[in-house]
């Protein structure tokens, strides 16, 4: 983007062609957040009446020209402008009208173009009516089915006890018959499946199975049906890799690190390493014309080698999510998983730093940031207790994946939507106003105090903030200053 100072210059992800297919919601391997809302945001016409600077705003400068603004008191969006395009905000510290421009020396269609992108972002309202975040009400429902017990790793942050059980058919026809029904009866217009495990892929006659099920029986019900495989990427061969591109599967694969960095923490049950078979398997899905998502969990032994596995996504246009590790029982006996704060952030400024170098065309807003995002405002961290279900291998319906051994009763018998709203026994997904130490955080509602399990986990509370809470903190503005940066290559191209 080129600017001078005689002209205002604002652009947004509106701006960049394909806007909204290049937000990136990095949820697969979680409960996804309550669904609608985006982004990208388009210029809008001011109402009449005095305009006026919104309170708070984020300020990240991107270079000497150039500062990434954003309003967490808003409904989302970044917006890069000049240093004619700030100097124009600071023109409404104090009420004025968007036609009181011209007298102030900003009379020109650039000036207008920009306060109607600063208007459009919440950063300019209407004076005595400050922006209200708007709380998308969810319309998909997600369910997590656990295809199988069984795996080729031996992940020490793991929170599953693996064994040799498996869904049968049966099982997952009567899963998708009970998820259907209940998404139907609670008002849901798409049913999002997500085949997890263990390792899924291990058993994958019955997912491929269960898909195309799935999918006769969301048309015939009238729902929108998506789906994704996640996996380790150790065994998916071409046959496979054909099938999923065949019945629209998207892919998660998890990649910790390059070589010895994954292997670490992702040895196969034998105890080598899996780091070459991943990356075989992402080559493999590449040339069927699948582009796997790249999900990076975080721990202590890969905390300093995450760059170069960012890096390698970005060098191929693959999309990736970072994820904070997880105390749970299955991994309480092994003691150098939790990453010290500090390390943290050192490992992912260098994250950042290769993004920086290596600027994606996609929005890192929604997937930098562990369980937050900054895509659109919400009152809760996921889906949990809501529009989000676990189904395990048996049909055993559970509120959360961390916590699929707790289940509420079973699909042969019980509504799963209802019975995870209905339970007050486990994992409780309070409203972020709800956590001690969010209600008065500038992020509260795109950060929504954190995962539940987790805080739980750490504090043995629920009603408290994310134990990142500070780590949270550092990086958003940081995002925002990357999201500043790809506007500024790409916006208008």
């Amino acid at each position: 983007m080129h600017s001078s100072d005689q002209r205002a210059v604002a652009l947004s992800g509106s701006d960049i062609p394909g806007a909204q297919e290049l937000l990136v919601h990095s949820c697969e391997d979680c409960a996804c957040p309550p669904s609608g809302g985006s982004a990208v945001r388009a210029a809008a016409e001011p109402p009449g009446g005095p305009l006026v600077r919104a309170r708070e705003i984020v300020e990240c400068p991107v270079d000497d020209e150039h500062t990434a603004l954003f309003n967490p008191d808003g409904n989302g969006g970044v917006l890069i402008v000049n240093r004619r395009g700030r100097a124009l905000l600071d023109l409404f510290a104090t009420p004025l009208e968007f036609g009181g421009i011209a007298a102030s020396g900003f009379g020109d269609e650039s000036a207008e173009a920009a306060v109607r992108h600063l208007f459009a972002h919440d950063l300019l309202h209407p004076a005595g009516a400050p922006p209200d975040p708007r709380f998308a009400e969810s319309r998909q429902l997600t369910a997590w089915l656990h295809v199988t017990n069984k795996c080729n790793l031996k992940c020490p942050y793991c929170y599953v006890s693996k064994s040799d059980d498996a869904m049968t058919r049966d099982t997952g026809r009567d899963s998708v018959d009970a998820l259907v029904r209940s998404a139907v009866r609670n008002g849901f217009s798409a049913l999002r499946l997500k085949y997890a495990g263990g390792e899924a892929s291990l058993n994958a006659d019955v997912l491929l199975d269960l898909h195309q099920y799935a999918r006769e029986r969301c048309d015939a019900a009238g729902l929108t049906l998506s789906a994704v495989l996640l996996s380790n990427g150790v065994a998916i061969g071409r046959r496979l890799a054909a099938a999923l591109t065949e019945h629209g599967i998207a892919v998660m694969i998890s990649l910790d690190g390059i070589g010895e960095a994954h292997d670490a923490q992702r040895p196969t049950v034998g105890g080598r390493g899996s780091s070459h078979l991943v990356l075989r398997t992402v080559g493999r899905l590449l040339e069927a014309g699948v582009r796997p998502h790249i999900s990076i969990t975080i721990t202590s032994r890969n905390v300093d080698a995450v760059g170069p596995v960012v890096r390698f996504a970005l060098e191929r246009d693959l999309t990736f999510s970072f994820n904070f590790f997880r105390d749970n029982d299955c991994s309480s006996a092994v003691a150098d998983l939790q990453y010290e704060e500090k390390a943290m952030l050192a490992g992912l400024e260098a994250a950042f730093a290769e993004i920086e170098e290596n600027l994606p065309r996609w929005s890192v807003l929604g997937c930098v940031l562990d369980r937050g995002q900054l895509l659109a405002p919400r009152r809760r961290a996921c889906g949990v207790g809501d529009d989000y279900v676990v189904i395990d291998q048996r049909g055993g319906i559970a509120k959360c994946h961390m916590e699929i051994g707790d289940t509420l009763g079973n699909v042969r018998t019980v509504d799963p939507v209802l019975a995870v709203r209905d339970d007050s026994r486990g994992i409780r997904n309070l409203l972020v106003e709800d956590k001690q130490g969010c209600r008065d955080c500038t992020w509260r509602h795109w950060c929504s105090g954190g995962c539940a399990a987790a805080t739980f986990r750490a504090t043995g509370r629920f009603d408290v903030r994310s134990p990142n809470c500070a780590i949270y903190r550092t990086i958003y503005p940081q995002a925002v200053r990357l999201e500043g940066l790809r506007l500024l290559r790409y916006a208008g191209r």
